[in-house]
């Protein structure tokens, strides 16, 4: 990507070198390799810090990730498996999801979990997790305080290509 975007400065130094003869512009375009070269390391590098901020990480390898507020994100490791990880390290699988700016509603995985409920709502500035024994208990509750229905619910990649998609997609390394 750095090398594709110093390309466009270069162009675009040109273009305004050409416009505006003896600017600063102009002069430092005049030196094409070392001004391609320069502004590539530089936008490499800051795209290289960026990818490993809260605002940059959508995963490395096999791994992905969403970030669903107040520096909270959904894992998802192998293509496959999709997950929640309170600051304790617990870590919770879920199936579908959806989220707001304060709750992270999710169907959660009945055999990573065990017995802790099949639904979920993580308040992503507390980092605590609420569990719903049944489909029946979260719509009860759901309900009543206008939260997301679970037919509202998506897959993990729904969500990654929604998230990760438009210009994010561009300052992706």
């Amino acid at each position: 990507m750095g090398c594709i975007y110093a390309t466009l400065t270069l162009v675009t130094f040109k273009i305004i070198g050409r416009y505006k003869p003896d600017s600063w512009f102009d002069r430092v375009s005049k030196k094409k390799l070392r001004l391609w070269f320069l502004s590539g390391l530089i936008i490499s590098v800051g795209l290289f810090i960026f990818m490993f901020t809260y605002f940059g990480d959508h995963g490395l390898g096999d791994s992905a990730r969403v970030p669903v507020g107040h520096f909270r994100v959904v894992h998802q490791i192998n293509a496959s498996d999709a997950y929640l990880q309170n600051s304790d390290g617990n870590q919770l699988g879920i199936t579908r999801f959806t989220f707001d700016a304060e709750n992270l509603y999710a169907e959660t995985q009945r055999d990573f979990n065990g017995e802790a409920g099949d639904y979920v709502i993580w308040d992503l500035k507390s980092d605590k997790w609420t569990f719903f024994k049944t489909k029946d208990d979260y719509i009860k509750v759901a309900k009543q305080n206008n939260y997301p229905l679970p037919d509202k619910f998506e897959e993990f990649w729904e969500l990654y290509r929604r998230h990760w998609s438009g210009w994010r997609f561009w300052v992706l390394p």
